[in-house]
């Protein structure tokens, strides 16, 4: 689907004013009719907040209590501030139900060293409108941080669901047996790497979950994981499941980098997080893709828009916000296939410099409103708003009546508008129902309204029977459809389960998902089996990657004796490796035969690259299951069919051939992964990613072949990543030095001196020893100074240190410093700080005429680079950048001299400086001296 013509038209004007911002520009930009205002005063350093169910706002502050904002003169501004209650606090995620507070926090009443992450019911007193009741529903497995629990939303179905980041978990024994999301194992088919600084060690999968509260039998229900630390959830008009999660920015450059992405969450979905070098590619059939990635980011609060103050073509708008980068980003998902697409690069909605930004959610009045705060920078309260009179003008001049007035109710999920929606229904009493039964049926209605509807009356009552259900599954509107499969998958009676039977045979990929879905959440189990296996197998083969997913988590919950054999004389290769992958979930040994289907798989000479990846795939995952390790004629036999395939034109191909070679450890393939290598600095994670393989073979190494690794490794020693890149290729480097003598090893560490060991006297406790100098990216470094709001608790005095240190020699700043090069005393006044930046990082892209260099050619000396100090009939003085005094050079010794197009500021200036630091330096610059 393109985006509205207004929406790209506005989308441009605000990527060409991001461009060269001017200097009276004010903190937030946005696209044209829309502005940013201040909502709130002195709201502090915000991490959360949402509008209660009088649409008031409810902020958490960082570390603090819930607090209501109240605008007493009803003039849209937020003046004062009321507590809600002093019993919970470090709260990251609000719920209202009525007057009832559900909150995601720590008990106030605790100690602090014993206080535990935990879900909490608090009801307000209707006179004083604080909590007077208290209630501790569950406690987590770990504590409320940045990785810990999160967000709070009430579901599609009316129940609360709860996101957590990947450092906490449900307790085993609250677990609801049924959930869809079950059996995640690590899969590893090489021995990972845990993070190198220590970052997630030892945490296994699910990772971050998305929970559902099942408050009458204190249960959570696990409906997706495999995240890494996504913060917000939303869920879109069709009560589809959206997260913004985030990157390891300390992977960067790193083969197992994954950017901060948009998932479309469905029940089941395995996301991929795994921790430290293990995390799943999108590419692996047992996960599940985003539906886009937005580079580098800190994801936060999302929502998606069901108003109508903004203009239509942001009906359905999805809004995520970026801490770290400065942004809030819009996009318009639409259906495509079973799951959703969003066209085109991540768009910006509002931009800051910095934007803070920590949650999004939209208020009573239309506009998107966000908080910013966050690590203890400065916070507060916004709204968007866009111009008034427009309303009429886009929407018509009538507001809808009756059943219209019902299903376009906005943001109809929110607190306060299910407050209101539960007020109209007891004021229409049997017409409630009538009416949107009438409108469901009705197939010259909007599908949007007709889904609407449906929602409605299984949300509030009465509950659609089996005499609507039935025919809206069968409508020819595949949106309604859909909708009535979903609700029909919420009841549990036996004409229920035959409507989600039978939309196992639907036509449209969509529906085909939620009727596999429907049958697994009304309880499909061996001993339920409800669902035959000749309705569900063939989702199995199906063209959709969503629907052969959650067709295999329904098969998996039928008895494997139904569907063994099937498998096993599957010829198409999808089917195939899914049905495997569902033998091998369900509990069923890695027998022979699954071995034999395997080899039948890896054989097939025509395969598509989408087929070889599947069985690479599957083999990696029989090979991990299996107690011993796969026998060594097998891996010898694998070895032999997949090393012709290497290399295909295809790079996520290679990737899997590489890594299933290492496994099977034959030393043919050495040579043929060395020579993949290429000898340039081009492509360094896949580089990286065959180092990481060969390291993985263990014998067989001619002494060429170590010289050759050992060359990659020089080379690689002055590539840049994230903060852990360091650290993994030395763990890279020491594995790949196991089969070497000892006299071997001392030469490749004097070839190679930054992974050489520590000595002992020197060390200091880590999981990984990080040598050398860390080098962090300059792609990394404009981004983190330019957006991040870390930034601003930089330290101008430990600035003038580090630039005492590097910069004093050749520049002045105020009464400190030389005046070889350009005077930075009013830098600010007359450069941005991206300019800035720049000229450290790439010192050579730019060289004034005013300070260009000379190269010198000497006898004694060879070539000289340097500022033209002083020349006189005997000599020339030169400021060069690797000493802090001029050189002096005899003319005698002169042999040849030239313009020099090479800065003589030293390339790589900050190597060895961390992100604070280089802030620190950043503030300074900008001070007044």
């Amino acid at each position: 689907m393109k985006a509205a013509p207004a929406l790209c038209a506005g989308f441009a004007l605000l990527a060409a004013a991001c461009s060269t911002p001017p200097a009276s520009q004010p903190r937030f930009r946005t696209l044209p009719g829309f502005t940013v205002e201040p909502a709130a005063t002195g709201a502090g350093s915000i991490v959360a907040f949402t509008f209660d169910s009088r649409g008031r706002p409810v902020i958490a502050k960082e570390r603090g209590q819930a607090t209501v904002l109240i605008d007493a003169d009803n003039d849209g501004f937020y003046e004062t501030q009321q507590p809600f209650s002093d019993r919970v606090h470090t709260i990251q995620g609000l719920w209202f139900d009525g007057n009832t507070l559900y909150a995601v926090g720590k008990n106030a009443a605790e100690k602090p060293e014993e206080s535990r992450a935990g879900l909490y019911k608090l009801t307000a007193n209707e006179k004083t409108g604080r909590a007077d009741t208290f209630e501790q529903l569950a406690l987590f497995q770990g504590d409320m941080r940045e990785h810990g629990p999160h967000d709070i939303r009430r579901g599609p179905d009316g129940a609360p669901t709860i996101l957590l980041g990947n450092h906490t978990a449900v307790p085993p024994d609250r677990i609801d047996p049924a959930s869809p999301l079950r059996g995640l194992r690590e899969w590893q088919l090489l021995d990972r790497y845990m993070d190198a600084r220590g970052h997630a060690a030892g945490i296994m999968a699910p990772g971050g979950t998305l929970v559902r509260w099942n408050e009458d039998r204190r249960t959570f229900t696990l409906l997706a994981g495999g995240f890494r630390n996504a913060y917000n959830h939303a869920y879109n008009p069709d009560g589809d499941a959206f997260t913004f999660d985030s990157d390891m920015e300390w992977d960067i450059n790193l083969p197992w980098y994954r950017a901060v992405r948009t998932l479309h969450v469905v029940p089941g979905g395995d996301y991929g997080w795994r921790t430290g070098s293990g995390k799943f590619p999108g590419y692996f059939f047992d996960t599940l893709p985003p539906v886009r990635e937005a580079g580098r980011g800190s994801p936060v609060g999302v929502e998606f828009y069901q108003h109508r103050v903004y203009p239509p073509e942001y009906h359905g708008a999805y809004f995520e916000g970026d801490w770290s980068r400065g942004r809030i980003l819009v996009s318009r998902p639409a259906r495509s296939g079973a799951t959703y697409s969003i066209p085109g690069e991540p768009t910006g909605f509002v931009h800051g410099e910095p934007l803070n930004v920590t949650d999004l959610e939209v208020g009573p009045d239309g506009f998107l409103y966000f908080s910013t705060g966050g690590r203890d920078t400065e916070g507060g309260f916004y709204r968007v708003r866009y111009k008034p009179g427009f309303w009429d003008r886009l929407w018509g001049p009538s507001e809808p009546d009756g059943a219209l007035a019902l299903v376009r109710q906005p943001q109809p999920l929110s607190s306060w508008s299910w407050a209101e929606l539960a007020r109209r229904q007891e004021a229409m009493g049997a017409r409630w129902g009538e009416e949107l039964e009438k409108l469901a049926r009705n197939p010259a209605a909007e599908s949007a309204d007709r889904v609407q509807a449906l929602f409605l009356l299984q949300r509030f009552g009465p509950k659609p029977r089996a005499e609507l259900l039935r025919p809206l599954s069968a409508d020819p509107d595949p949106h309604v459809r859909s909708a009535a499969i979903y609700v029909v998958g919420l009841h549990g009676s036996d004409r229920a389960k035959a409507i989600a039977v039978a939309g196992l045979k639907d036509p449209d990929p969509f529906v085909l998902r939620r009727a596999a879905e429907a049958v697994v959440r009304m309880g499909l189990a061996p001993d339920q089996p409800f669902a035959p296996v000749a309705s569900v197998y063939p989702l199995l083969k199906h063209g959709d990657r969503f629907v052969r997913y959650a067709g295999r988590l329904a098969l998996e919950r039928i008895a494997p004796e139904e569907w063994r054999e099937t498998v096993f004389l599957e010829s198409d290769p999808a089917g195939a490796a899914e049905g495997l992958l569902a033998l091998i979930r369900s509990g069923e040994p890695v027998s022979e035969a699954v071995f034999e289907k395997l080899l039948a798989l890896l054989r097939r000479p025509k395969a598509t690259a989408e087929e070889r990846l599947a069985a690479l795939r599957i083999f990696a995952i029989a090979a991990a299951e299996t107690e011993d390790g796969v026998r060594p004629t097998l891996r010898k036999q694998v070895s032999d069919l997949v090393l012709p395939l290497f290399p295909t034109a295809d790079e996520r191909v290679n990737r899997e051939l590489a890594r299933v070679l290492a496994y099977c450890g034959q030393p043919e393939a050495i040579a043929k992964i060395l020579a993949a290598i290429p000898r340039d600095d081009t492509n360094q994670p896949l580089q990286i990613h065959y180092a990481y393989c060969l390291r993985a073979i263990p014998g067989g190494w001619t002494s060429e072949q170590n010289n050759a690794m050992v060359r990659w490794f020089q080379k690689a020693s002055k590539w840049r990543g994230g903060a852990s890149f360091t650290g993994f290729l030395n763990l890279m480097f020491d594995a790949a030095l196991e089969h070497f003598t000892a006299g071997e090893k001392a030469l490749a560490y004097r070839r190679v001196p930054e992974f050489a060991p520590i000595p002992a006297a020197k060390a200091v406790p880590a999981v990984a020893r990080a040598r050398g100098v860390a080098s962090i990216s300059e792609q990394e470094i404009l981004e983190f100074q330019l957006f991040d709001p870390m930034t601003l608790r930089a330290d101008p005095t430990r600035g003038k240190v580090i630039f005492e240190k590097e910069c004093a020699s050749c520049h002045r700043f105020g009464d400190a410093g030389n005046d070889f090069g350009p005077d930075l005393t009013t830098l600010a006044a007359r450069f941005r700080k991206k300019d800035i930046l720049e000229a450290i990082l790439w010192p050579s892209r730019t060289v004034s005429d005013q300070y260009g260099s000379v190269i010198i050619e000497t006898r004694q000396l060879g070539l000289v680079n340097g500022l033209l100090v002083r020349e006189d009939a005997n000599r020339i003085v030169l400021k060069t950048g690797d000493v802090p005094q001029p050189v002096e050079i005899p003319k005698r010794e002169v042999t040849s001299r030239r313009k020099s197009d090479i800065s003589i500021m030293p390339e790589k200036l900050l190597d060895g400086y961390g992100q604070g630091e280089i802030a620190d330096l950043l503030a300074y610059l900008a001070s007044k001296p």
